[in-house]
């Protein structure tokens, strides 16, 4: 239908059709409308005149009823009283219903008085904060729309909290890696780090200049000691982990010295060349490059050792308490630490085996060392070709384990012009030599 404002433009258009001065089709063209609509409109005007270029409810009330204020204020003020937390939806099928209005009646309404639903899209909920910081810097803002504006604010924060994956628990499956940068100084160095997939919080780490076993042990027992003992941990292939040389005692499986302590723990340990296949440990290594070198940049540190306590106790906690989820204590297999400490420190230590030479003496790192009972004191001797297992426990003490018990390993000192070691060859040692002394 057309407008009363369009009604010289159509009488005008259609006589010159009547009078043969256009053609339908350049009258069509000229009123955006088909020729169609041409041929009815020259029927009609044929019958009642210019009367038909009028829109037949020209004049007449609207079917659409103007609400009345008191009803909309009402409307609005029990909303923002009782009902802000309500979606749109939810609030008229249980309450809007009640004040004869539609729904879309409704929308408008708030629309107009700058209402959110709870649920609004994201471009909604970006406009509205604009309009309301506005409002509130002119002060044009009634108390009752300030406090909705704080509380759809509280509601977007905690949309966006981090929450742990559903699929695992604390503790179910750490993530280990090094990450090899020049995080501080001149020199290289790698970064050893442990994070829990469930919660993404960071359970150790740890600066050494190499990728080594020993800063393996160091994050492993700063997590059990700090948050107890994971069901499982995975890592890459390197040798500290995964090697074809080295059989488990208990399952005849491939193993090394982590994993033969991760067996002694109880400790699944799974093994891959995939980035993939620890995808957590990989984004937080790239998170701490991005973050962690500038930082130490920017605080002077210099040496690995201020590298390890600004990481510790500074920069990880932050970490966690910025990206990761608190810990649920009802989604938490993260076993309990009950070892003594003593007891921890022989499990967590590097293992090795030698044989007990003609003198009672054991052979480790081109030193000799004598087996020493715990409780007693004495030096005991064992005889030749006896099998020992030397333990460098967490503490850097040596131990041996002989017969299935433990012994501490004496340094044997060395002697001046010290001569070779007895041999089958009926060589005698000399009266200085230590083994005589004791």
């Amino acid at each position: 239908m057309v407008k009363i404002s369009d009604k010289e433009l159509y009488s005008e258009t259609i006589k010159k059709v009547i009078s043969k001065k256009l053609t339908q089709k350049e009258a069509a063209l000229k009123l955006n409308i088909t020729d169609r609509q041409v041929r009815r409109l020259i029927n009609k005007y044929k019958d009642i005149g210019e009367d038909a270029f009028i829109h037949k409810n020209a004049g007449k009330p609207s079917h659409n009823k103007k609400i009345p204020a008191n009803i909309s204020t009402e409307i609005v003020n029990d909303y923002l009283t009782n009902f802000y937390d309500f979606g749109f939806t939810h609030f008229y099928e249980e309450h809007g219903y009640k004040y004869g209005i539609s729904f879309s009646s409704m929308v408008s309404m708030f629309s107009v008085e700058e209402i959110i639903s709870p649920y609004a899209h994201h471009k909604t909920v970006k406009l509205y904060n604009k309009n309301m910081k506005n409002a509130i810097k002119e002060k044009t803002i009634t108390e009752e729309k300030s406090q909705l504006f704080e509380q759809r604010k509280k509601e977007a924060f905690e949309k966006h909290i981090r929450k742990s994956s559903l699929h695992y628990l604390f503790g179910e499956e750490v993530q280990i890696d090094a990450s090899f940068w020049i995080w501080f100084g001149t020199e290289e160095t790698a970064l050893h780090l442990a994070v829990d997939k469930a919660t993404k919080k960071i359970l150790a780490g740890y600066f050494n200049y190499e990728e080594t076993t020993d800063a393996y042990l160091v994050i492993l027992m700063d997590m059990i000691v700090n948050f107890g003992i994971p069901k499982r941990i995975k890592t890459d292939k390197r040798n500290s982990f995964s090697i074809n040389n080295a059989k488990s005692s208990k399952s005849k499986l491939n193993i090394t010295q982590f994993g033969r302590i991760c067996e002694d723990l109880e400790i699944e340990l799974l093994c891959s060349s995939d980035p993939l296949f620890k995808p957590n440990i990989e984004r937080e290594n790239g998170t701490f490059k991005r973050r962690l070198k500038a930082e130490l940049r920017y605080n002077n540190v210099t040496t690995i050792e201020e590298a390890n306590e600004y990481l510790n106790e500074i920069f990880i906690p932050k970490m966690n308490q910025r990206f990761s989820c608190e810990i649920n204590p009802k989604k938490n297999v993260m076993r309990e630490n009950n070892y003594p400490e003593d007891e921890l420190n022989l499990i967590i230590s590097i293992r090795c085996e030698r044989s007990i030479d003609n003198a009672s003496s054991i052979k480790y790192l081109n030193n000799y060392y004598l087996p020493v009972d715990i409780k007693t004191g004495e030096i005991i001797s064992f005889k030749s070709r006896t099998k020992c297992t030397v333990v460098k426990a967490y503490d850097n003490k040596l131990f041996g384990i002989i017969n299935e018990k433990l012994y501490i390993l004496l340094l044997v000192e060395q002697r001046e012009n010290e001569i070779s070691r007895a041999s089958k060859n009926g060589f005698k040692p000399s009266d200085n030599h230590p083994w005589k002394k004791f």
